[in-house]
């Protein structure tokens, strides 16, 4: 769905279903959940409205990138000693098909990614 048609529609359906009111409302709750827990709301608010962005204009990616994230965070948060959290993420069957220096290349592109993520948990943290 490329075409500005579809923008549009998408558009449409979101202002007929209360997108925006129900987005204000997720990131006023996530702001008072955040100064509960002694957060930067600040911080969290604009993580908010990054994602809602990404919803909206990238939605493959940012189901893809909350699918990552909520690995990383499962990593992180897990009791197990992970001693290689890159290979866990990694999709295996789809470096089955590539070549060694393309598979360094998709490593390494994983790696910037799950760094990333995991400074992004740490940030949320503080």
């Amino acid at each position: 769905m490329s075409t500005l048609k579809d923008f549009a529609k998408r558009a449409k359906e979101r202002m007929k279903n209360g997108f925006w009111e129900q987005a204000r409302r997720n990131i006023q709750t996530e702001q008072r959940v955040a100064a509960t827990l002694g957060l930067n709301v600040h911080k969290v608010s604009e993580e908010g409205k990054r994602m809602l962005e990404r919803k909206i204009y990238d939605y493959d990616g940012f189901c893809e990138e909350r699918e990552f994230y909520a690995k990383v965070v499962e990593i992180l948060e897990s009791d197990e000693l992970v001693h290689d959290p890159i290979m866990r993420l990694a999709d295996k069957e789809y470096m089955s098909h590539l070549t060694p220096a393309e598979k360094q290349v998709y490593i390494s592109k994983l790696a910037a990614k799950y760094r990333q993520a995991v400074e992004k948990y740490h940030a949320m943290k503080k």
